[in-house]
Order: structure tokens, then C-alpha cells, then sequence
């Protein structure tokens, strides 16, 4: 299919509406002091309120600050918008900084990261319940490693057309999903290039073990690092849930039924282990409950279907209810080279890989293939620049260079419609051959520069990122303002209190009625 649209872009009117889509970005960062160390102070009262402020939140840890861009119509503006958030909490911060990179620096055990605190409300509550509980489970460390999400939407004009051409006699509402669920799909199966490419964590400060084994090599006295590493973030001391086949865990992609029916099963099913836990004692919520799954967000998966962010139901009801509204790409490393930790060239390819998962031929993910997704992820984020690791593509067994190879040339495809398209003067084609260089020079990929920095400058990790926190504070305290934008903030900000305050002041139902109630 996608070669029969080079042939001739008037046929196919849709393509066009591929400009009208729509991105969003989601930015996690420590705030640490002048030391490196974890901040024990609050969310600072200029943010707002963590809990109602759309712009600029928690996530786990009170020190986690999280911040967000409305749905933005280019690259461009998500990433100013992007910027001028950043540069609002830097100025906003009184001797603090954010920690460039995704995994953390300095950490005195789990005790030492101090859990979000949202206030006095039922829901408020609930949040820090549940990061209590993912504490308990998963320990708080691993919950500390930061990244990048990725928002995208394709717009309902496109949806219309796109069905028409598909000659679906499905809803609009059941069709988008079922597409959105084929992008998910073959995101999952392609997912480990942005490991590849992107991957900017092939070290952590040895704090981070907090003195357990590791297979891991010592880099320096304070550094480990692994030789081929692309993204440790992704790998084993990385975001996940314990052992699927051992704890139940396998969410099916295959349906957007099949995906909400797996959820429910693993947010009702309750787990030996967890049981083991408690879920209440000694006057405070030690879990929401110790089932599989507390909730659906406890699932870490790269890949989300989304419902409306505006929806206040459960995110499987919502899904079944309202269908999906955006997929949510969660792979991202924080690029500790790159002042937003992100750049144009970056959110170009996850566009044109987003686009041609939509495309390309799809077909259901069998539990065979669903263990080779893990296992093909696994392989990128601990030995993707060992030119000698193998792939599982398809039924072919491909050298990792190969693999990249054969995918980048697929997107170039992609890249000359789009750039046919917006009339960009082959922006996105220049984005893929950024891309190809790194094939045949993998020096310039930035788990490598990372570390060749480190050795080059005879850094620690720990060095390193003092050093670009030093430079992202100088730029964010310089950099020019968007008033628009900042006017915006500082009105949310007001409104994110009030909120709060109205949540807190309501009379009513009980804590346990109100997580009853969640669940019914």
C-alpha cells in the first residue's frame, strides 16, 4: 500500500489531512539541590497544585516534577511550548535544578525518595496511595527514572476520509480505535529503534543499586555502564512489572476489547504476593488493594491507546465507552545533550515511525511474538550497538544494523509523502538520513557519545550531568519568553489551587466508599 501512494498523492485525499494531526509532550525530571542529591522539598506552591494543574504535576515522587503540553498543531509549537514550561519552573525554583538525565543521581536507599503528596482529598489520596503501593512492589528507586511520552492524534478529518477509503462500515468512534490499536500494534513491534537511535542511558551512577549484584561493569569507582547499553532505562533495572508469566500480567493488544477485558482482569485479580503485603495497617493505606494490578497505569508498557484526557472515568471504560483518542509513545530517553531532552528531528521520526505503523500490513500479536517484542526490546536496550546482536523481524532472524537498515528505509518512504505533503523542503527525508548516518558511525549515537564523553573528559556519570545542568540553567535562565504562554501557566496556576481547594472542601462520601465507588 504505502508504495501505491508514491505513485500518485491525488488519489489518495486523506494523505493530506495527515498535516492536521495534532502532538503533545510529556517531560519528566528530578529536582535535585546544587549537590545532585534528591530535593526533600515540596512541590513548589508557584507550580500550583500537583494534583489539578494540567501543566505541570508530580509523578511519583513529590521531588518527580512532571510537565505537560496541551495537544499543540506542529512540532514547533509543542516543543516551545515545551521550553517555555521548563523555563517557567526554572525560574520558579529557588536553589534547585532538574536532573538531565533518565536515570537518577545521588540516591541514599528507597527511604530516601520522598513519595507525591496531592493534599487532603479523596482522589488526592488515592494517588498517593497508589504510589505507596507501586513502592511496596517495585520498590521506589526503579519509580524515579525519568523520560520522555509522546503524544499524537490524528485529526477526525483524516478518520473520516481514511474510513472512506477503507470502505469500513464501522462507526467513526470503532474504527479509530481499531486503527489506533493496529498503530499500537506495530509501535510494539518497532519500538526498539527509538532505543537504538535515542537511547541516552547506557550508565548509572552505582547509588542507584544501592549495593546489589549486577552483571553490570564498573565504568569508574561511582559509574556502571554496560559496553553496547542504548537505553538501561528500558532494560532489566529499568521501568517494568515483575515477571509476566509469573504474575498474570499480559495485557492483549489485539482488540480494543481484548485490551480492556485484560486490564479489568488484572485490576480485580488478586496476587498472592502482593496479599503478602497488606493492603491496610497501622492506621495508613500500605496499597490500594493486592490485586495483579492496583490500577490500569501500574501496566508499564512503551505503548498506550489513550482515551479524552478530559474523560473522568477508568481508562479501560473509557476506551470501551469512548473509543481512543491519541497513542502515547513512553520509550523516550531524556537526552542529557538536548535542553528540552528532546528535539524537531526526534519528534519527526517518531511521527513518520507512528505513520507507517498505521500503514503498514498488520496482523494480531500471538504470545510466541509477544515474548519476542520483550525479547527484541530487551536485546536493543542492553546490547543494541554490538553490530552482532540479532533481531526477531518477522520470520527473519536480522543483524541489528540490518534491521535499522530495512526499517529507515521504509520510513523514507513515509518521509517524501510527508514532505510532499506540508511542502516542508525535505525536512522529514533529512530527519531519515540523519537517522542512516548513525548505521555506519554508531560514535554519534547518544548512549555512545554519553559515554565516550564521559571517558573523553574523564567524567562520571554523576559529572557529566552536573555539568549540562549547569549549561540547561544558563539557557532556560536566558532564553526568551513566550508571554502567551507564560500568561497561560500563571493562570492555570491560580485555577489548579482553587480546584484543589473545592476538591478538599466537599462533604461527603468515606475514603473506602470513594475507592468502592472507583472500581464499581
Amino acid at each position: 500500500m504505502i508504495d501505491k501512494f508514491l505513485e500518485n498523492l491525488s488519489d489518495y485525499p486523506f494523505l493530506y489531512l495527515l498535516s492536521n494531526s495534532k502532538i503533545g509532550l510529556e517531560k519528566e525530571a528530578l529536582r535535585v539541590d546544587k549537590y545532585g542529591t534528591i530535593s526533600y522539598k515540596m512541590h513548589p506552591l508557584h507550580f500550583g497544585a500537583s494534583l489539578t494543574n494540567k501543566f505541570i504535576t508530580t509523578d511519583y515522587s513529590e521531588a518527580l516534577i512532571e510537565v505537560v503540553t496541551p495537544p499543540c498543531n506542529s512540532h514547533e509549537e509543542a516543543i516551545n511550548y515545551l521550553e517555555n514550561i521548563i523555563g517557567f519552573v526554572y525560574r520558579n525554583l529557588n536553589d534547585e535544578y532538574l536532573w538531565p538525565a533518565s536515570m537518577p543521581c545521588i540516591i541514599a536507599g528507597d527511604r530516601s525518595i520522598p513519595i507525591a503528596y496531592y493534599g487532603t482529598s479523596n482522589a488526592a489520596r488515592m494517588k498517593t496511595t497508589y504510589r505507596r503501593g507501586l513502592g511496596n512492589r517495585y520498590g521506589r528507586i526503579m519509580q524515579v527514572i525519568s523520560g520522555i511520552h509522546f503524544n499524537y492524534s490524528f485529526s477526525n478529518e483524516f478518520w473520516k476520509s481514511y474510513k472512506s477509503f477503507k470502505k469500513s462500515n464501522k462507526s467513526i468512534k470503532d474504527f479509530k480505535s481499531d486503527q489506533y490499536f493496529c498503530i499500537a500494534r506495530n509501535l510494539l513491534r518497532n519500538d526498539w529503534i527509538i532505543l537504538y537511535l535515542f537511547g541516552c542511558s547506557p550508565a548509572v551512577c552505582k547509588s542507584y543499586l544501592s549495593g546489589k549484584e549486577t552483571d553490570m561493569e564498573s565504568f569508574d569507582e561511582y559509574t556502571y555502564f554496560e559496553k553496547y547499553a542504548t537505553s538501561l532505562r528500558m532494560g532489566d533495572i529499568g521501568y517494568q512489572n515483575n515477571v509476566e508469566e509469573d504474575m498474570g500480567v499480559h495485557i492483549d493488544y489485539n482488540s480494543i476489547e481484548n485490551y480492556s477485558k485484560s486490564l479489568e482482569k488484572a485490576i480485580s485479580t488478586s496476587s498472592k504476593e502482593y496479599e503478602k503485603i497488606g493492603v491496610h495497617s497501622e492506621g495508613y493505606y500500605k496499597q490500594i488493594n493486592s490485586n495483579t494490578l492496583q490500577i490500569e497505569n501500574e501496566y508499564y508498557s512503551s505503548v498506550r491507546p489513550k482515551p479524552d484526557s478530559g474523560i473522568e472515568k477508568r481508562p479501560s471504560k473509557a476506551l470501551i465507552e469512548n473509543g481512543v483518542d491519541y497513542i502515547e509513545l513512553r520509550s523516550i530517553d531524556n537526552n542529557i545533550f538536548l535542553n528540552n531532552g528532546i528535539d524537531i528531528c526526534q519528534m519527526h521520526f517518531i511521527e513518520l515511525l507512528i505513520i507507517y505503523c498505521l500503514f503498514y500490513p498488520d496482523s494480531k500479536i500471538s504470545d510466541d511474538e509477544y515474548f519476542e517484542i520483550k525479547d527484541n526490546l530487551k536485546k536493543v536496550a542492553h546490547n543494541g550497538r554490538n553490530n552482532e546482536t540479532c533481531l526477531k523481524v518477522g520470520e527473519r532472524n536480522l543483524k541489528i544494523n540490518i534491521a535499522v537498515k530495512t526499517l529507515l528505509d521504509s520510513l523514507m518512504e513515509i518521509a517524501k509523502i510527508m514532505d510532499k505533503i506540508t511542502g516542508d523542503k525535505n525536512i522529514y527525508e533529512k530527519c531519515i538520513l540523519e537517522q542512516k548516518k548513525k548505521i555506519n558511525d554508531n560514535k554519534i549515537l547518544p548512549s555512545n557519545f554519553m559515554l565516550n564523553e564521559m571517558k573523553n573528559k574523564g567524567m562520571t556519570f554523576y559529572e557529566l550531568c552536573m555539568e549540562n545542568i549547569w549549561r540547561q540553567k544558563k539557557y532556560f535562565d536566558e532564553m526568551k519568553r513566550d508571554d502567551d504562554i507564560i500568561q497561560i501557566l500563571q493562570e492555570e496556576t491560580h485555577k489548579s489551587i482553587l480546584k484543589k481547594n473545592e476538591l478538599e472542601n466537599k462533604s461527603g462520601e468515606s475514603y473506602e466508599d470513594y475507592i468502592k465507588k472507583y472500581f464499581k
